[in-house]
């Protein structure tokens, strides 16, 4: 009798074990539910998808915005207003500018999940600020400046990621049309390893260079290691034109997180600007005409519980008349030199796709 409940036990863990991992289906526009559980089509700008602790996805973005998933296809808003609006931008103008929190990102560092965001109005970039909570869902506590443009150097200083080594050493990068730029920060993520100065004096420029934007070089930057080698993705173009958008992603690879990366051709992306981008294509609108997807970018990767690559991004469409930019995703597929790309290098639309496996918690019911 022993033996068959322990056996019993046993069959019991195997089969939760399988029942909580899955796969759902996605086609994009992905799908978002409001607080009563209706779809609605919002805005979801400069998205960074990760899965928390507690088994679920989030999705952090501009404005404040955060959503969440069981499956990472199908999504729900979390909170409009993760944070306060920070002010401290106006300190640094000297009057009030309405800065908005753009391009925020989110990592675990130690054991405080720290939500890094660009502080900005439009032509008027302030800095990086941090917030800081124990919990991936929140409550967030805004801790304000981490450095502005001017304390690190960094003319267009918004878009930050940050990367946290097997050593537990943490980069940020950032920039946006400027130059993208490498620094390193404490091993708590929370100030610039041996102060700001220091960090400005040694920052890592690893792509496009530090003159005018003139459409060629790079900006909400995400960078990732797979096999020993970093992989930067990039988005070029405008941004924010509606149907008359051209940002698209671009992917270089390094074996050094600083660089130098480099696309098949064994360019620095460095090199970009003047008209010219070097790396190679992940995705960009199709040259369909009319086009029902305009101006996809600003992305982030997942890896699924399968080792597949995901890559969550935005984009506008037709279905809206190109109003506002929305969350898509597409799985990432490698090519013979071992570079990362969506299929057909265009985004999928309105088809219905297989996402990525996920494994649950248990007491996180699908």
């Amino acid at each position: 009798m022993k033996h068959s409940f322990f056996a019993l036990a046993f069959l019991t863990v195997c089969v939760l074990s399988v029942t909580l991992s899955f796969a759902a289906q996605y086609s994009n526009p992905v799908t978002i539910r409001g607080f009563r559980g209706a779809p609605v089509f919002i805005g979801v700008a400069d998205p960074t998808v990760i899965q928390g602790d507690d088994g679920w996805m989030y999705s952090f973005s501009t404005n404040r915005l955060v959503l969440k998933s069981k499956d990472g296809c199908n999504w729900q808003i979390h909170s409009r207003n993760i944070i306060p609006p920070p002010t401290w931008g106006d300190d640094y103008y000297g009057r009030p500018i309405n800065a908005r929190v753009w391009a925020p990102d989110v990592r675990k560092v130690q054991n405080k999940w720290i939500y890094y965001y660009s502080l900005s109005a439009w032509g008027l970039p302030c800095g990086i600020g941090y917030a800081v909570a124990d919990n991936v869902a929140g409550p967030y506590v805004d801790k304000g400046k981490l450095f502005t443009c001017k304390e690190i150097g960094i003319e267009n200083c918004i878009d930050p990621q940050v990367i946290v080594e097997d050593d537990g050493s943490v980069f940020m990068v950032m920039g946006s049309f400027r130059g993208i730029y490498l620094i390193e920060l404490t091993r708590d993520g929370m100030r610039c390893l041996r102060g700001v100065e220091y960090q400005k004096e040694t920052k890592t420029l690893i792509a496009g260079y530090p003159g005018p934007w003139d459409g060629s070089t790079y900006e909400g930057s995400y960078i990732v290691k797979k096999d020993g080698y970093y992989y930067y993705f990039g988005s070029v173009g405008t941004c924010c034109e509606k149907e008359k958008s051209t940002y698209r992603v671009y992917v270089a690879r390094a074996d050094d997180i600083r660089g130098p990366y480099c696309g098949s051709d064994g360019v620095p992306i460095t090199q970009s600007g003047y008209g010219k981008t070097y790396g190679n294509l992940v995705v960009k609108a199709p040259n369909s005409n009319p086009k029902s997807v305009v101006g996809p970018g600003h992305n982030s990767v997942f890896v699924d519980a399968n080792g597949d690559w995901w890559l969550y991004y935005h984009a506008f469409t037709s279905l809206d008349n190109f109003r506002t930019r929305h969350l898509f995703m597409d799985k990432l597929l490698w090519d013979k030199n071992g570079l990362p790309y969506v299929e057909n290098k265009t985004p999928s639309f309105q088809t219905s796709r297989e996402g990525p496996k996920l494994s649950l918690p248990a007491h996180v019911h699908r």
